[in-house]
Parts: C-alpha cells; structure tokens; sequence
C-alpha cells in the first residue's frame, strides 16, 4: 500500500501540474497517437513517415488504455506509473529469491528503488526506460530461479530479453548478459556451464523470436530503408556512433551521487556499503555482475543519457538493502542528513525569487511562496521525527523523496508549465487542418503538436530559404517557427505566439509573409531544436 500511495501521489502531481513535456513525451505520444488514428500497429509513425527510432511496445501499451477508455490525456501517465510499479514489485520479488531467509528484505528493496530520485522523477514520465527496466527484471528474476535449477524460468528469461527488445531495441542485452555469461562466478558450486551456456542461448533466440515477429513484417512494411535502420542504426549504429548526446567515457560518474539521492547523503548506507563483502555471497556477486559490468559498458558506449541507467537502479537497490540488513546500525542523527535536501532547495527557491538571474526563464520571478514553505516544513519535520529502527527510516526517505518532488511538481512545475505547453498551438494547428489549410514548420518537426491536437495530417517541413516560396504556393497557409528573440519581420504579425522552452513560438500567415517584397535574411537561428533530444 505504501509504494501504491507514492507512486499515486507522483502521478497525480505530474497529471495536475505538468502538460507533456517537449520534445520527448510529446514525440513519443504523437507517434503513438499516429499509429491509433491510422489503425496500423506495425509501424510506428512520425509526421507520416516510418519511426525507426524506437520499437513499438511502449506505444502498445498506450493503444491498449486508449481503445479501453478511448483516447485521452490521463491514461499515458498512469500506464508509465503502472510500468513504475511493476518494477518495484520485481525487485521485491528478487531480493525473497535472493536471501529467502530475511523476507523483510523484498520490501526494503522496492522501497529503496521507489525512493530514489531519478526513478521516482520517471514513475510518471512517458519514457521507454522504466519499461526497459521492468523486462529487465523480468529476466534476472528468470536467470537467478533457473541458476537454482527450475527449469521452467528460462522461459522468463526469454520473455525478459525479447520484450526488452520490443521495448527500447537491443540494448537489453547490455543489461542481461553480462550476469548471464559470468554465471561460473557467482554459481560456481553449480558446475555443468556447457548445459547453462545451451539454454541461455536458447532463451535468447526465443527472445529474439519474439522480437522478429514483429520486426520482420514491419521491415518488410515499412521499406529497405526502415529495415536498415531497425536491424543496424538503431542497435549497433548507436553504440558505435552516438547520433545526438555522443560524451566522454566518465560522463556518469559524477552524476551518480545525485542520481542515487537521498541515499547517497545517508552515512549509515556508505558504512554498510564499505564493510559489505560481496565476494563471499553468490546473491551479491550476482548483482555486481548485472550492475558493475553493464555500468562499464554504458560508460564505453559513446552516447549517454541519465535515464540510460535506470535498468541498472534496481540491483542498486538491493545491494543496499543487504547491505543494511546485514551491516546496518542504529540510526544516529548524521543521517538525517537526506531530509535537508527540501530545505536547501526552499533556500533556491527563495533565492531564485529574489534575483531570478537574467537567463533564466522569467516565471522563476513569479513563484509562489507555498513551495519553499512546504520544503523548508518537511525538513523540519523529517528532521524532529523520532526514527530509532532502519525499518522506519526507509519508508520515511522514500515518502520524503515522493512529497519532494510532489511538491516541486506542484510549485515548480506548474508555474513553468506554460513555457512547455504547446496544447494551445496544437489545438490552433488543428482547426487549420479542420479548414483546409495547409501547415508548415520551418526546421524540423518532432510531432510535438500532433497528440494533443489530434492532428491527422502531416506537417510540412521546410528551411528558411523555402519560407517565401512556399508561402506564395500556398497563401491560405499557416506558417510555424521559433526564434530565442524578436522575430524577424515575417513573423511580426503572428496569428499566435506562445511560450516553448525558453523560446517563442509564432504562428504567421503565409499571406502576409508572401506579401513581403523584400525578405529578410535569417540572422536569427530559427528553430533550434535539438535533434533526437533522448532517442
């Protein structure tokens, strides 16, 4: 009930405050929204053309709420909690398998997985990765059962790595296999590793299986060019040559601390850690190997994104929380240290009130003030209450991590919404395409306005140097782009105008930029989008 109520509370505080966010959540719900209203569910979308980027179970798993409750805005946040919750309750479920002997163990996992910052960030959040991270755990839950002897987990294994596979490409294998194949170092009582190595290589041709059947018709469907990108740009293209986020190898490492808050400020959690001695227990080897060498690989590969490690935080998890069964001692005030983090981000609040610095977003002058009370009261509370056992302290970090962000989320987010939310430009982009008339977007377009507008139609994309002739050609048309100042004269007169992303978003008609004599010369940079922002 406990991980039910955090993960309800971030996810209600993410449906009020937050709009999808650009250019991620919105992409990868236009694509699904793409695939729903075309009625084909092979090929993923974008703009009305083949999506390779990412396969498509994620976006399964909204067509299915969608054709139950019919298509709506709530139902995406809730499927990605669910995909949050799932996780949790796998993790539960390895840390009975791996120590039997402390039950308690199942639950202090979960609760330390659920408590964690990045993961409590990305319960609600339309990504791929807590869904990467629940067929994960799906098959080192198959890979520790079927190293005990049941033979039947291989299944689970399979399963794990083709619905991996399914959910965000190869990369599951960087996160499977290497627990798999170091099976002699953390069983070696087990002997027999030509039996283990045959079966696992068997599950993982039945996992590929299952992704084949989707892949092989959706290549055929989709064209050469898709086949090639989903069989190769996608999976080896990407580890050896990242297409956006490409970084240096120690790029994670000092990010990890913050990551891994609030854990990473608990004392008591350091001093279990160090006196912990994984080498003498199969269980702990296990995890070092799911979670040190797939750390290692990611740290090699050349792109990188935070939310990339989020299949590794479970074995993270129950690492500490044997690490706190086994060597943990009775709490002492030092580790409160974790609930000082809502007080130091009140004092950024109240700061960023007071002298909101000039290249900030302006809406950090207009914060309210219940934010940094509500910060600086749960500190103070978190730090009165009279905690004696680690069986308090943990649940009482991890509600603290989900009021945290429930509050920023609240405060925070809800006053920066409107810089992200382009449900007034979509809804405007819509009733356009309802009238007939044409729409463009100077740049490129990452199907940030098709879900909530519903669009049905394409956007055309065109550079600058098109604008006036497209805008001739078609004079009933609408014109769309973004500039980081005063626009150039094209767009002085916009039918709409809208915060996004530290930017403005101008809506113009191309009659009146046809009717210009003498266009500008672009010296402001329109539209400067990242490309495949998380992809």
């Amino acid at each position: 009930m406990t991980w039910l109520a955090g993960i309800g509370l971030l996810t209600f505080a993410f449906l009020y405050a937050l709009p999808f966010i650009p250019i991620d959540e919105t992409r990868y719900l236009g694509v699904a929204w793409e695939m729903f209203a075309r009625g084909d569910f092979l090929v993923p979308y974008l703009n009305g053309h083949p999506y390779h980027h990412k396969p498509p179970l994620l976006f399964w798993i909204l067509h299915a709420g969608w054709a139950i409750f019919g298509v709506n805005d709530w139902w995406p946040r809730v499927a990605s909690a669910s995909l949050s919750f799932a996780g949790v309750l796998l993790t539960a479920r390895l840390a009975r398998r791996l120590w039997p002997e402390t039950p308690a163990l199942g639950g202090w996992a979960g609760t330390i997985l659920l408590g964690t910052g990045l993961w409590a960030v990305f319960t609600a959040a339309v990504m791929f990765d807590t869904l990467l991270a629940a067929c994960v755990l799906l098959a080192m839950n198959g890979l520790w059962d079927a190293a005990r002897g049941q033979r039947r987990a291989w299944l689970w294994v399979g399963a794990g790595i083709g619905l991996g596979v399914l959910a965000k490409g190869p990369v599951v294998l960087l996160h499977v296999l290497p627990a798999a194949l170091l099976w002699p170092w953390w069983r070696p009582e087990a002997g027999l590793p030509g039996r283990w190595y045959r079966r696992l290589a068997l599950a993982a041709l039945g996992g590929a299986a299952i992704a084949l059947t989707w892949a092989v018709p959706a290549a055929i469907r989709g064209g050469p060019e898709y086949a090639h990108m989903i069989f190769w740009g996608q999976s080896a293209g990407r580890i050896v040559e990242s297409f956006a986020h490409r970084r240096s190898w120690w790029w994670y490492l000092p990010l990890l601390p913050l990551l891994l808050a609030p854990w990473t400020l608990w004392p008591s959690a350091w001093r279990a850690l160090a006196r912990l001695r994984p080498l003498r227990e199969p269980a702990l080897r296990f995890l070092l190997a799911w979670a040190g060498i797939s750390f290692l690989a990611f740290c090699a590969i050349s792109g990188k994104q935070a939310h990339y490690l989020l299949p590794l935080f479970p074995a993270v998890s129950l690492l500490l929380a044997r690490a706190l069964a086994v060597h943990g001692e009775h709490p002492s005030r030092l580790d409160r240290l974790p609930v000082l983090l809502p007080l130091a981000a009140a004092a950024a609040l109240v700061f960023l009130r007071l002298h909101p610095p000039a290249h900030l977003p302006p809406f950090l002058a207009n914060l309210p003030s219940w934010p940094a009370a509500a910060l600086a009261t749960l500190a103070i509370t978190g730090w009165l209450l009279p905690w004696r056992t680690r069986s308090a302290w943990l649940p009482t970090f991890a509600l603290g991590t989900g009021l945290f962000l429930t509050i920023l989320a609240l405060g925070l987010g809800r006053a920066a919404a409107p810089y992200y939310d382009v449900r007034p430009a979509s809804r405007f982009i819509a009733q356009a395409q309802a009238e007939g008339r044409p729409v463009a977007f100077v740049g490129q377009y990452h199907d940030q306005f098709h879900f909530y507008g519903r669009l049905n139609q394409p956007i055309e994309e065109i550079s600058w140097s098109e604008l006036h002739v497209w805008a001739k050609e078609y004079p009933e048309g609408i014109l769309i782009d973004t500039f980081k100042g005063m626009p150039p004269p094209e767009f002085a007169a916009p039918l709409l105008q809208q915060p996004y992303r530290g930017q403005i978003l101008f809506i113009a008609s191309a009659r009146e930029i046809a009717a210009l004599s003498h266009p500008s010369s672009p010296t402001l940079q329109p539209n400067d989008d990242v490309d495949d922002a998380s992809e």
